[in-house]
C-alpha cells in the first residue's frame, strides 16, 4: 500500500472518528473524573472505532480481509513482533493526561486483558445489557489504540527519503509521548511539504 492510498482509505476516516469524539467534549469534559460517563454516543463511537480497528488489525497483521480472525490472532502476531507496543504512551493534547491503550495486553487472555476491547465486544453483542461499557474512557482508549496502529503502519510503509511518515493532517487529540521513530520526533522542528 502506498502512503496516499493509506491516507485516502484510513487516515481520513480516523480523523472523522476523532472529530466525533472531540465533539462530545462540549458536553462531557475530558477528565479522569468523567471517564465512567456513558452514553449512546459513546456506544456508537466504540462500535464504529472497534469495527475499523478490527479491519485494521487484519491489514496490520497481513491477514486476508475475508479470513475470520479475532483478537487472539492479532495479539499473537503483534505481541510476537512488537512487544514494545504495551509501553507506547499517548499524551492527550491540551490536557495533563496520558494513556497506554495496549499496556495490559497479554497473550494469555488477549480479549480480556484489553478492557476497551472487551467493552467493544460486549456492546457489539448486547448493547443494552452492557450499556455502562459505553464510557468515555473506553472510547478514548479504543481510539488511541487505532491511532497507535495507524501511525506505526504509516511508518512501515513509507520511504522516508521521499515521503513524510506523518499524515497530511495530524491528530488534534493525541501525540506520542516518545516518538515512534526519529523522523516523527522531528515533526515540530521541520514540517514536511504537504
Amino acid at each position: 500500500m502506498r502512503r496516499q492510498d493509506f491516507l485516502n482509505n484510513f487516515g481520513g476516516y480516523y480523523l472523522m472518528l476523532e472529530k466525533k469524539l472531540m465533539t462530545t467534549f462540549n458536553y462531557v469534559e475530558l477528565s479522569t473524573s468523567n471517564f465512567s460517563t456513558f452514553s449512546n454516543e459513546y456506544a456508537l463511537l466504540i462500535q464504529s472505532i472497534g469495527a475499523e480497528l478490527d479491519s485494521f488489525f487484519k491489514l496490520y497483521c497481513s491477514f486476508d480481509f475475508n479470513e475470520r480472525k479475532n483478537i487472539s490472532h492479532y495479539a499473537n502476531v503483534i505481541l510476537a513482533n512488537e512487544p514494545d507496543i504495551v509501553n507506547i504512551e499517548l499524551n492527550i493534547l491540551s490536557k495533563q493526561l496520558s494513556i497506554k491503550p495496549f499496556e495490559s495486553w497479554s497473550l494469555n487472555h488477549p480479549a480480556q486483558s484489553l478492557v476497551w476491547w472487551q467493552s467493544y465486544d460486549n456492546i457489539k453483542h448486547s448493547r443494552t445489557a452492557n450499556f455502562t461499557d459505553s464510557s468515555l474512557k473506553n472510547t478514548l482508549y479504543i481510539l488511541g489504540a487505532l491511532y497507535i496502529l495507524e501511525s506505526k503502519y504509516l511508518v512501515k510503509i513509507v520511504d522516508v527519503s521521499c515521503e513524510p511518515d506523518i499524515p497530511d493532517e495530524e491528530s488534534h487529540l493525541f501525540r506520542f509521548k516518545n516518538p515512534i521513530n526519529q523522523v516523527n520526533s522531528m515533526r515540530n522542528i521541520f514540517m514536511f511539504p504537504r
